[in-house]
């Protein structure tokens, strides 16, 4: 029997707090608007706040592209504010969870910028930069985010810097030993500040394939998607226990893996008794209803309640088969309102449903995850226009759309 932790008895509500509570009237949520809400969240009988990125950041990608990871962004707040955050929380018994994003940073990251202003700088080897004798990109990888993963370094002929996300989220590089100490260190100091631990992004993206090979094209754009060179690819268990043993491990911190595309056989590493992480999220049924991941503007899937309870019980069997720990999760940042996903009838979109879809995975093994106002069983808000979106994954998707053909309207659905 695996010994029992702490956060296996946590209930998690993760807040995005852009759009949670405002407290100077500017538009945009701030730590002080989180503040002023954590009676009603302790009502809820929240253990555990999940708080996506508060980091310094061009908000290029909405905050997962970090300028600074230790400071604040103004229009949260301060960093006095972030400590007022924990106090305040400690004093009603909640825990404050990160999000940690160390596979890539902001373009505006002093690292980037000393590595961009002089190759010779050190921090040149924080990142990849490939050079190539005829002048074209080193392989035919598609980003996460559409386009190539290699981008021209400006007066620098033949020279590119990679990215699995956009342009303006430059991949650290995790085989050199001087950037992964440099992640230690800042990890270690959000710990000693007094954080519980981190919902960590990406993190099955921090090691590459180093042939750099093209393969063949799995799109209409001619190239391939980077998941098949550069997730959860050999060697990556090296970096992933090191990063536990230097930092989590000392503190007893909890800590959930995005991990999309963990293959069995590698479970019991990230979640069994000694895993990686504490949990990962359990993402099998998460994208149930798009046909394809990289261009989900394609068409919805055909599915029925029976795939999805396979799904969930298929995942569920094998992680109790290795004394692993999931994190469950219907909706956040990243997915439509699960109502609007799952109950694709409006008429049955009903508090009834919602309180259904919250039972089914509530009572399921794992550490329940909550979003901002899936409690109030919230459902999509309908856009009309592409202006409306501030997503750089959306915007993407929409413009593959246009230019293979698909109407305004259509490439809106």
């Amino acid at each position: 029997m695996a010994q029992r932790h702490w956060w296996q008895d946590e209930v998690v509500y993760q807040i995005y707090p852009r759009s949670f509570q405002d407290s100077n009237h500017d538009g945009i949520g701030d730590i002080q608007g989180v503040i002023s809400q954590l009676d009603y969240i302790q009502s809820l009988g929240i253990t555990t706040i999940w708080l996506s990125p508060v980091y310094k950041s061009p908000m290029v990608d909405m905050g997962y592209d970090i300028s600074d990871y230790q400071d604040i962004d103004p229009q949260f707040g301060s960093l006095t504010d972030f400590k007022e955050l924990l106090t305040a929380a400690n004093e009603r018994q909640i825990k404050i969870v990160m999000d940690l994003v160390v596979n890539h940073t902001s373009d505006q990251h002093d690292w980037f910028k000393q590595a961009l202003a002089d190759p010779a700088s050190p921090y040149r080897d924080f990142y990849i930069f490939k050079t190539t004798t005829d002048g074209t990109v080193p392989n035919n990888w598609r980003s996460i985010f559409g386009g190539s993963t290699w981008t021209p370094v400006p007066n620098e002929t033949g020279t590119y810097y990679f990215h699995t996300f956009a342009s303006e989220q430059p991949d650290l590089n995790w085989e050199n030993p001087g950037l992964r100490r440099a992640i230690y260190d800042m990890v270690n100091w959000w710990l000693d500040l007094g954080v519980a631990g981190f919902r960590i992004d990406a993190i099955t993206h921090l090691k590459k394939d180093l042939d750099w090979a093209s393969l063949p094209a799995d799109g209409s754009d001619g190239l391939v998607s980077v998941t098949k060179k550069g997730q959860n690819r050999p060697g990556i268990e090296r970096f992933l226990s090191e990063l536990k043993a230097e930092t989590f491990a000392k503190y007893d911190a909890v800590t959930i893996g995005e991990a999309y595309g963990v293959p069995q056989q590698d479970l019991h590493q990230y979640i069994g008794p000694d895993g990686y992480f504490s949990m990962i999220f359990d993402f099998s049924y998460m994208n149930i209803e798009v046909e394809n991941v990289d261009e989900w503007y394609r068409g919805r899937s055909a599915w029925t309640t029976s795939d999805l309870r396979d799904l969930l019980f298929e995942s569920q069997q094998q992680v109790q088969a290795i004394e692993g720990y999931l994190g469950n999760v219907l909706e956040n940042h990243d997915q439509p309102r699960v109502l609007s996903k799952l109950v694709p009838n409006v008429a049955y979109q009903t508090a009834v449903a919602a309180k259904s879809l919250a039972t089914m995975y509530y009572f399921l093994p794992g550490v329940p995850f909550i979003y901002q106002g899936q409690e109030l069983g919230m459902k999509n808000f309908e856009r009309r226009h592409i202006s409306e979106f501030n997503d750089v994954s959306s915007l993407n998707n929409y413009e593959m759309a246009l230019r293979d053909g698909f109407s305004e309207a259509e490439a809106l659905q």
